[in-house]
């Protein structure tokens, strides 16, 4: 059974149930009302048995046809014993009695409302004791009652049965609008699951529910996955790019090495050191690119952590990596929420990078404040033309592209900090050099 044919009789269900209940409520309403009207008549009659008999003082003797004698109706008294005495000119119609009615003329039992049926016809009747051990029986015929009662019967019916079928038909429309998004949700689910086109889009002009919000994330979903997509074919078209070159020039040296096998000790060792700077070189790309592919992975955040030893412990590592460089630190105690692994790697190329274009004794200053951290070399600085271009892939300076590197240190830079929530930033320095600002939320 489909979705919108559960909703449609779920809600027939709820309004059917709904009906009947107020179908009764009505029903019951109105029978009590007629019931209690007739009760209520029954009552003062026997009243005025009571007070007439006690009035004459008299204990046995016949029923005066005043108090007694109601158009249509039937009466007797009672004794303990069972037996009845019926008024004069009503005829020999015995109202039914039982034990309870013997009881209540005895004293032992109240006065008591029940219905009956006496030659065929359906009787409301009460029995009260009047004293004296008797107890009157007054009934009347409730024909009018079942006549009202069973015309209301057939008008509630109808009711019900077309109050159903209009729920039936509101729950038609009403599962069809609301199911409608739902629909074209799953049309685009199938639509991506067949093509792989994460372009496919639902539409949700006009839906503030939760159906449009599921529309809206699901919209969102599909965004960051084709964002994600076109992120990943720009990363191996870009890393095929970079890796043909090094991988051309090792091939050559490597066929060269096979072919000439008499070289020269000179050239020989010239070739060998061409390859290993090679083989680094392709390592350092690889390197990276496993870095900038692990970006996209869940980060492992820890709370409250020193910014400031971590930045000191990247410095360290990168006076051994850059010993004709100055790095010098400057800190106070910062604490963070972060990933320490990956701000570590993204300080590290920020101090890579500065440690590459320093000169020779060059001094870098590194500062942490607050949760910023500041890289400032001394070098030829940045072409400002190129300021904005320096955090993408594989992207390199005319300049940089004679020295060893792979083009994503910036760029994974980049990534750690928006990760985080943070940015970086580079700007030229006014007495040359670059700075370099990376930026994380406070923690």
């Amino acid at each position: 059974m489909s979705f919108r044919s559960r909703l449609t009789l779920l809600g027939a269900a709820a309004v059917a149930v709904a009906v009947l209940v107020g179908a009764l409520a009505i029903y019951v309403a109105v029978e009590q009302q007629l019931v209690g009207q007739v009760d209520a008549n029954l009552t003062q009659l026997a009243n005025d048995v009571q007070v007439q008999r006690v009035s004459g003082g008299r204990v046995y003797g016949h029923l005066p046809a005043p108090f007694l004698g109601a158009p249509g109706g039937y009466n007797q008294l009672v004794d303990a014993d069972g037996n009845a005495y019926l008024p004069p000119d009503t005829g020999t119609v015995t109202l039914p009695i039982s034990q309870r009615d013997r009881e209540v003329a005895a004293g032992r039992s109240p006065a008591y409302f029940t219905e009956a049926r006496v030659q065929g016809v359906h009787v409301r009747m009460l029995t009260k004791p009047v004293g004296s051990g008797l107890a009157v029986q007054i009934a009347r015929p409730l024909d009018e009652v079942d006549r009202i009662l069973g015309n209301l019967r057939v008008i509630l019916a109808f009711m019900v049965i077309g109050g159903i079928a209009l729920a039936v038909g509101l729950g038609l429309a009403l599962a069809r609008s609301a199911v409608e998004p739902v629909q074209r949700l799953a049309a685009a689910v199938e639509h991506v699951a067949a093509t792989g086109d994460m372009t496919e889009r639902v539409e949700v002009a006009g839906r503030h529910d939760e159906l449009g919000r599921l529309a809206v994330n699901f919209n969102a979903m599909l965004a960051a996955l084709d964002q994600s997509l076109r992120s990943q074919r720009q990363l191996v078209a870009d890393a095929s790019h970079e890796l043909r070159t090094p991988l051309a020039s090792l091939r050559t040296n490597i066929e060269v090495l096979e072919r000439a096998r008499r070289l020269p000790g000179p050239e020989r060792d010239r070739l060998l050191s061409d390859l290993v700077s090679q083989i680094e070189q392709l390592t350092m790309l690889v390197q990276d690119l496993i870095d900038l592919a692990r970006g996209d992975q869940p980060l492992e955040m820890v709370d409250g952590v020193r910014l400031d030893l971590v930045v000191a412990a990247a410095v360290e590592r990168a006076g051994t990596h850059w010993p004709n460089v100055d790095f010098r630190l400057s800190s106070e105690p910062s604490f963070v929420r972060c990933d320490p692994g990956r701000i570590d790697r993204a300080v590290g190329n920020l101090l890579d990078n500065a440690g590459k274009w320093s000169p020779p004794g060059g001094p870098v200053e590194v500062s942490v404040t607050g949760s910023m951290v500041r890289v400032r070399d001394h070098g030829p600085g940045i072409a400002p033309e190129d300021l904005a271009r320096v955090f993408d892939r594989f992207w390199r300076a005319p300049s940089a592209r004679a020295m060893p590197g792979s083009g994503l240190g910036l760029a994974i830079v980049r990534q750690v900090a928006e990760s985080h929530g943070g940015s970086v930033s580079a700007a030229a320095a006014e007495d040359g050099g670059t700075v370099m600002v990376l930026r994380l939320a406070p923690g």
